[in-house]
């Protein structure tokens, strides 16, 4: 899409036929994740790019991830703060996804609303990433981006098998 289109599309189906092959079968699988837990679904529409924002209510609203993308690249925007009570399992995640995650910004409680989330544990290194940064994934393997789903369910509570 070149620089000077507007962007057109509303719903999150017609934001996601942006990207092409795989990259569109994976965004669509997430969203089909993202309607299976339940999450509210919010589209939005950049100047470059769009913003697919999946929304978990319960016990308090927050996000759970975001599909950014745009005709030319993609990625994922996954809030991934309850590794805790999960951490065997983003242990036993892809090294792409692990590493993904240890990229993510640390905390350094900017918001006080932030000092009492639990840090984890993951390859043998303590981490308490900044909950407003979030963690970015893209140019994964399908089994990457299934293990990634994995995680995103187990952040929502769901207890959905992959």
């Amino acid at each position: 899409m070149p620089n000077n289109t507007t962007l057109t599309a509303t719903t999150p189906e017609e934001m996601l036929r942006v990207l092409k092959d795989s990259d569109y079968d994976t965004a669509i699988a997430l969203h089909v994740l993202g309607q299976s837990l339940g999450c509210k679904i919010e589209p939005k529409t950049g100047a470059k790019s769009y913003k697919v924002m999946y929304w978990v209510l319960k016990p308090k609203k927050r996000a759970l991830f975001t599909i950014e993308c745009s005709e030319k690249k993609w990625r994922v925007k996954a809030n991934l703060f309850r590794i805790a009570a999960y951490q065997d399992n983003a242990q036993q995640a892809p090294e792409a996804v692990r590493a993904a995650i240890k990229k993510t910004r640390p905390c350094v409680l900017c918001n006080p609303g932030c000092a009492w989330h639990p840090a984890y544990e993951l390859d043998g290194e303590r981490y308490l990433p900044c909950y407003g940064a979030g963690h970015y994934f893209s140019k994964l393997s399908k089994d990457d981006w299934v293990a990634l789903m994995g995680l995103i369910a187990l952040e929502s509570g769901a207890h959905l098998v992959f």
